[in-house]
């Protein structure tokens, strides 16, 4: 008995012996490089150990150093400096879990398409000062010192979570989709496969982002609220290439927006700018980067709104989206030191924009120097149609600086009604009525006073039915009827009574040699354009008497090539008292009868 209970404590001190040698074999680098050895030649992953750490006093935690993994021929997938596994019964079973799974001090990568298969679980994932790298078909994340865990945590294919689970996430800087964000804050749950966001916080362009949502299992989102306070960004890129990229992030996937809020925003970029801009989004989806709306509604204010050369000041705008029509329910804006309203409807099936009520107040407006080569081209894709129901200008000064043909409409009113200014993309008067004066006006240096214009459209002509204007001393009357078609046929009967009898040489006729006032009568018609040679070819005459008696009577001459937009600059002829020759005077680029 003796000699069995020696040999039984031999052994035990053998086996003790053996126990503490793997104990401190195991932890030195020679284990660690025989256990990355063994995984790199039976698995498809390539593992690299620093060394391992494991104490009796905890028992149930391995600790591994310097780890590094990754599959094979691919980009690392994990490399951290420790590697903490919370050991438990299940170990060994065919899928690996383990109680707690920390990762510190490294980089985790992710992606779809390097999605690892090994089956592995944990009762908390938890993450300590990681770089995170995060790529799905509409996701691109990379965080810095990142912080949090997901309780419980299990590895899949895909690299968002698809169990249930609850999860926090800190990170010191975050880039979501190209956007960078600061001290983001993550807290949420994974709910039958729905991602819920209940907090979503971070500093973004120098402001606050506060949030709630969630994104369902068929990857749609859901902003429940979205709140942006304070931000102050600047930007390269014009406002359309802004657009551009909000429709390329967004332009992959649904989203949903219960509400979006935008505070006290100062945004700036390539030739536009909003101060203070306070924006308000509610109930507005984006399906594949189309709006859908049954009540949504969408207002905004700034203290100030630059684009271009427009300057607006103040602007409120509050508008409502139902089915496919956006309804302006309120515009109105500081513009040009006066104020602009308007109301109406924009109808995303037919293109068309309808004003029900425009009013212009105050302007002191000067027009662009190519103004007339704007009005030619085409409107965006957008607008097919524009129609005004009401139009009203009050107390305004319109100029134009052009030094070929300035002028200057000083407290100009106008009336319109039914106005159609854009038709199937082309800008001009295609219908209704408007009436405009002023109490003075200069057009190319000649001073009126209460000019005064009736016009009516119709898709056929537009009609002047009454044009007329106080010189010093005389009248000036008039009427033109000018054809809608490509030829745009023009009629023009043209008086004045005790007027210059060579006023009209400062509007674009040739030389009148006559001097003093008097009477003019001038008859003109034929078509600004010809079809087929492109000239204008007017007919008609211009009689002259002044004050003194003396008589002049001029013809244009009916075969002379004159530019379109110099309408009615033709030529002056032998008149019926003189014999002289005809010649052929350079003209002002523009005139008002063109």
């Amino acid at each position: 008995m003796r000699f069995i209970r020696k040999s039984l404590y031999t052994l035990l001190c053998l086996l003790v012996l053996a126990v503490i040698i793997i104990y401190f074999v195991a932890q030195t680098s020679y284990a660690a490089k025989w256990i990355s050895q063994w995984v790199n030649d039976n698995s498809p992953y390539q593992l690299s150990l620093g060394n391992l750490d494991y104490s009796i006093t905890e028992p149930s935690q391995l600790i591994l150093h310097n780890v590094e993994l990754s599959q094979q021929k691919q980009p690392t997938l994990l490399k951290a400096e420790k590697v903490t596994l919370g050991l438990t019964s299940s170990l060994w079973q065919p899928k690996l879990h383990f109680s707690t799974l920390e990762l510190e001090n490294g980089n985790l990568s992710l992606s779809a398409k390097t999605a690892i298969s090994l089956a592995v679980s944990s009762d908390r994932f938890q993450l300590r000062n990681m770089a995170v790298n995060l790529e799905t078909p509409d996701i691109t994340l990379q965080g810095e010192r990142v912080n949090g865990g997901i309780i419980p945590w299990v590895l899949s294919a895909n690299p968002l979570p698809d169990s249930d689970n609850h999860f926090e996430f800190s990170a010191d800087k975050l880039l979501l989709n190209g956007i960078e964000t600061h001290k983001a804050l993550i807290q949420g749950d994974v709910d039958n496969q729905q991602i819920i966001f209940n907090n979503v916080g971070a500093d973004l362009a120098n402001g606050l982002l506060t949030g709630s949502g969630k994104r369902n299992a068929e990857g749609h989102w859901i902003v429940d609220n979205l709140r942006l306070s304070d931000v102050k960004y600047q930007s390269q890129q014009t406002l359309n290439q802004l657009f551009d990229q909000i429709e390329q992030l967004t332009g992959h996937t649904d989203i949903t927006l219960n509400r979006l809020d935008l505070l006290n925003a100062n945004i700036q970029g390539t030739d536009w700018a909003f101060s203070d801009l306070s924006l308000s989004v509610k109930d507005l989806m984006l399906v594949k980067g189309n709006w859908q709306a049954q009540s949504g509604t969408i207002n905004m204010n700034a203290y100030d709104v630059v684009y271009g050369n427009q300057h607006l000041v103040s602007p409120v705008l509050n508008l409502g989206l139902e089915d496919n029509n956006v309804k302006i329910k309120q515009f109105s804006s500081r513009w040009q030191d006066g104020l602009v309203r308007a109301s109406g409807i924009w109808q995303r099936d037919s293109q068309t924009l309808t004003l029900d009520d425009v009013a212009l107040t105050s302007l002191l407006y000067t027009l662009p120097k190519d103004w007339l080569t704007e009005l030619k081209q085409t409107p965006p894709n957008w607008l097919r149609e524009l129609h005004i129901t009401k139009f009203t200008t009050n107390r305004s000064i319109l100029i134009d600086i052009n030094p070929e043909f300035p002028f200057q409409f000083t407290a100009l009113d106008s009336n319109g009604s039914d106005l159609y200014l854009i038709k199937d993309h082309q800008f001009g008067i295609w219908g209704g009525q408007l009436s405009f004066n002023a109490s003075e006006a200069t057009l190319n240096k000649i001073d009126l006073r209460h000019p005064s214009v009736i016009l009516t459209a119709t898709p056929e002509a537009i009609t002047v039915s009454e044009m007329s204007a106080f010189t010093k001393e005389g009248l000036i009357e008039g009427k033109v009827t000018l054809g809608q078609q490509p030829e745009r046929t023009l009629n023009l009967a043209l008086s004045g009574r005790s007027v210059p009898v060579n006023i009209l040489q400062s509007w674009g006729w040739q030389s009148i040699p006559l001097q003093g006032n008097g009477n003019i009568n001038l008859q003109l018609s034929g078509n600004l354009v010809d079809r087929q040679t492109s000239d204008s070819k007017l007919k008609g005459s211009l009689k002259m008497v002044n004050d003194t008696g003396q008589m002049l009577t001029q013809y244009p001459l009916s075969q002379v090539e004159i530019p379109v937009e110099h309408d009615i600059s033709v030529p002056e002829v032998p008149n019926s008292e003189e014999e002289t020759p005809a010649t052929t005077p350079e003209v002002p680029q523009e005139s008002p009868f063109g």
